[in-house]
């Protein structure tokens, strides 16, 4: 009799209330750690660099609630943070008199996607990482 096996989902979901400077270390030491667990090492730097970039501009326009989710994808990750109010942002380039507002633009460097998604309530904020090493690691095998 065939059996099939069903791979679960590699992801990470959590609810951040009231995101703080303070509150944002501990997502960081996640984000350090998970890319580590799914074999995805060299991601590790950049996907920290850019959840503190989003939870940031979280703290700084959007006082609320805010979600985490990181999700395994083939060859990378994909990493949204989710707040319940404030406009879309936009990735332009920077404007020497302004005192805010890189942030979209700095981080569209480092990851191979960046985009936004209103939703009914909010909007999501997203960037995707590919892993572009040559070696292949079998599961489980890092």
């Amino acid at each position: 009799m065939p059996v099939m096996v069903v791979s679960p989902v590699r992801q990470h979901h959590m609810m951040l209330p009231g995101i703080t400077p303070q509150a944002m270390e501990p997502v960081r030491e996640i984000m350090r750690v998970l890319p580590r667990m799914w074999c995805e090492s060299e991601l590790a730097f950049v996907a920290e660099l850019g959840v503190k970039e989003l939870l940031t501009s979280v703290w700084k326009r959007t006082p609320g609630d805010c979600e985490l989710l990181v999700r395994k994808a083939p060859h990378g990750a994909l990493v949204g943070v989710t707040s319940f109010e404030g406009a879309l942002p936009a990735v332009k380039g920077p404007d020497d008199g302004a005192e805010g507002g890189r942030g979209p633009y700095l981080l569209s460097a480092p990851v191979d996607e960046l985009g936004s998604q209103p939703l009914l309530r909010g909007k999501q904020v997203w960037f995707r990482l590919s892993n572009t090493a040559d070696g292949v690691v079998a599961e489980g095998q890092c």
